[in-house]
């Protein structure tokens, strides 16, 4: 059972208790927040995975890895994402509950001292962290950022959201922008080390069978200092009057169609839920419009699939396609969002979308991950979305409110992806 979230500000930092016995394991993750700026995305990037690797206390992943093995086979990695246009750079760690574990009563004593020493302790000397790992981890970052481009599907959605928000900061990656990784240097990532340490918002999320109690003087413990308190910077974006189209050409076999719109609608808004209700039903499901017609009933699409961005507003459509098939894909899409604004569901349609909404909350929220998740985005949007809320909502919603929400949504951008050739001349091409 999941018990009431306790939540408290300890010092400088913003702790959330989710209690649980569901779990033999209890979660720990710090969040860092900061604002999204191409200056430092891809400094926060390349720290997130220095944190992970080593410290001075275990200054190689060999000696990292060992302590963990000895906190009972501990797990301790780190992520980044985007949160509208914060970015929030996670440090997890996954621990047995003490009371499964014969000398088990320091074991959370120990997690925290070992997340301290990551944090406060990285592997520098003379104001720089170490070059060779540094450089090490420079070339994993670029690999990583490469394989985007190599991955046609993510770079059809990454190149559609930097045409979006070509004058916005949210246009960049979380993981950071690949032409400033090689100007970073050892020293410049531990100075912005200090400043991040320093000045970076920071919540603290427990997931477990654990008390205040227990977890407070472990915090207050820790060494952060006084910093201003500072809102998520969270906004939508007004769509152009006219649609701009983006197409571009690679040596590729299948055609990428990302279609953007944006919904006016942010996570926890009063009509947050039935826009959700609505990008099931539209293509957020196997028995959705986009789905049955474009792959099923028309078979021009490989996948097609819709979903939703609740912290920046934004929907994005996409398919895989051959280049041929382009506008009569492109004008079975668009008759389907028309379909959906004049009402054209059943309440059978609609009741079907709610079920399948509720299994895939209660899914994601049936693992500690999912119940820190959404409880940070309730923290982040001031809003009270809890699950049992949520699910209350889902079943209120109503077909009007449904309309009225996916009525809101507006084209912003069309972004098509293929080879190009001979194959779009005649009445197919762009």
């Amino acid at each position: 059972m999941t018990d009431k979230i306790f939540q408290e500000k300890v010092g400088p930092v913003a702790l959330t208790i989710v209690p649980t016995q569901k779990y033999k394991s209890n979660k720990i993750v710090f969040k860092f927040r900061a604002p999204l700026e191409r200056e430092t995305v891809t400094k926060r990037s390349l720290l997130s995975i220095l944190l992970e690797t080593n410290s001075e206390k275990y200054p190689t992943q060999t000696a990292f890895r060992k302590q963990l093995a000895n906190l009972y086979g501990a797990n301790f990695y780190t992520t980044t994402a985007k949160k509208g246009n914060e970015h929030v750079l996670t440090v997890v760690f996954d621990m047995i509950d003490g009371q499964y574990v014969s000398d088990g009563e320091n074991i959370l004593k120990d997690a925290f001292a070992f997340i301290e020493q990551a944090i406060f302790q990285p592997n520098a000397t003379n104001g720089a962290f170490d070059e060779e790992i540094v450089a090490r981890e420079k070339e994993n970052l670029k690999s990583s950022l490469e394989g985007i481009y190599d991955d046609k599907i993510r770079f059809a959605s990454k190149r559609l959201v930097e045409e979006m928000f070509q004058d916005d900061e949210f246009r960049y990656g979380a993981a950071g922008v690949l032409e400033d990784v090689d100007a970073i240097t050892a020293k410049d990532l531990y100075e912005y080390y200090l400043k991040f340490i320093k000045e970076d918002v920071i919540e603290i999320f427990i997931c477990g069978d654990v008390t205040k109690e227990e977890v407070m003087p472990l915090i207050e413990k820790m060494a952060f200092s006084p910093r201003p308190e500072r809102k998520g910077v969270f906004y939508t974006k007004e769509a152009p009057k006219e649609t701009r189209v983006i197409h571009e050409q690679q040596a590729i076999n299948q055609g990428k169609l990302v279609l953007g719109y944006q919904t006016e609608i942010l996570f926890g808004d009063d009509d947050f839920v039935a826009l959700q209700l609505a990008n099931g039903l539209l293509g957020g499901f196997a028995n959705s419009k986009i789905f049955i017609n474009v792959r099923e009933k028309a078979s021009l699409a490989y996948y097609a699939s819709s979903r939703i961005d609740s912290f920046k507003g934004y929907m994005i459509i996409s398919a895989g396609i051959d280049e041929v098939n382009y506008k009569q894909a492109l004008t079975i899409i668009e008759e389907q969002i028309v379909a959906m604004k004049q009402g054209d569901f059943t309440e059978d349609e609609l009741n079907q979308t709610k079920e399948m909404l509720i299994n895939q909350l209660l899914e994601t929220n049936d693992q500690a991950q999912g119940l820190i998740e959404l409880a940070y985005n309730n923290v982040l949007r001031e809003a009270n979305l809890d699950l049992e809320n949520w699910i209350i909502k889902i079943k209120q919603a109503t077909k009007q409110e449904v309309v009225a929400a996916i009525n809101k949504i507006k084209p912003d951008t069309i972004y098509f992806l293929s080879k190009g050739g001979e194959e779009l001349h005649g009445k197919n091409h762009i």
